[in-house]
């Protein structure tokens, strides 16, 4: 019975591997139709690209901020709102509501907000004081990645709120009664009682969002494609380029394949700490 399921993601999944893999070895240009074999050339250029590198360093801060800043939000929402009953529980329905609003959606709301001249929050900025002229989000390479990592924490702290909602109504009432009697305090509670439970579900949770971030092409291309001066291009961004703005598949398919590699180092090693968590 999964000969079906497993014959779908061979063609889905497997044959744009091998062709990746294979790709990766030639000089691959798309408007050419001759193509030749130069082994390990497109990884010999790799070592040297500084967009490459500077991809890399941005795929690693954007990921990486993304997910502590929306992991550490989404814990404290559950916790604040872990007792509430009655129409109150409504409450925790907006909060995960940015979660499932279409991210290119997300993307040019705050595209828009984040706009030099007319956008809300510099003139929020302006009318407080707190900066004397606009301050350029986007066209800054100072702030363009600041800017694409709060949109993208926006939209997924949700996530991590109703992973550490659900993790927390498996804590035993046993074992919070317990704590109660020995008068334990709200931070003890919080430290030595609850975050040792929620432990599984951040992993789970950092690793899909892992994967969906190193992912994300349509809010960093939406609201600043890459730039300024690659300042926001990571990975996915560099390999789009590449193929369908330089043409150079045998590149593209380079990059593509050190991608895909440590994306399953990272999956490896999350899978083989969830493991030992359970062990």
């Amino acid at each position: 019975m999964t000969i079906p399921a497993l014959l779908v993601l061979a063609v889905v999944i497997g044959y744009p591997i091998v062709r990746t893999v294979i790709v990766s070895f030639y000089d691959f240009p798309l408007l050419n139709p001759k193509h030749e074999y130069i082994g390990m050339g497109n990884f010999d250029h790799l070592t040297s690209d500084p967009v490459f590198w500077q991809s890399l360093r941005s795929t690693a801060v954007y990921t990486g901020v993304s997910v502590l800043a929306g992991m550490l939000i989404g814990l404290v929402l559950a916790l604040v709102t872990e007792r509430l009953q009655g129409p109150w529980r409504i409450l925790r329905g907006a909060l995960l509501t940015p979660w499932a609003v279409p991210v290119i959606v997300v993307a040019f709301l705050f595209r828009f907000m984040f706009e030099d001249n007319g956008g809300v929050v510099n003139a929020v900025l302006t009318r407080l004081h707190i900066v004397d002229s606009a301050v350029q989000w986007l066209t800054s390479s100072d702030w363009a990645m600041i800017s694409v990592i709060i949109a993208n924490v926006w939209s997924q702290a949700p996530f991590f709120l109703l992973v550490f909602t659900a993790a927390l109504g498996s804590v035993p009432n046993e074992v919070i009664e317990a704590a109660r009697i020995d008068r334990a305090r709200t931070w003890s509670m919080i430290l030595l009682i609850k975050l040792p439970y929620l432990r599984s579900a951040a992993l789970v949770g950092a690793l899909l969002m892992i994967i969906q971030n190193f992912n994300n092409f349509p809010l960093i291309w939406a609201m600043t494609e890459g730039g300024p001066a690659y300042s926001t291009t990571t990975l996915v961004i560099y390999v789009y380029r590449l193929a369908f703005t330089s043409f150079d598949l045998g590149y593209a398919s380079a990059v593509g394949l050190v991608w895909l590699v440590l994306l399953l180092a990272i999956a490896t090693l999350f899978i083989r700490v969830l493991r030992g968590e359970r062990t």
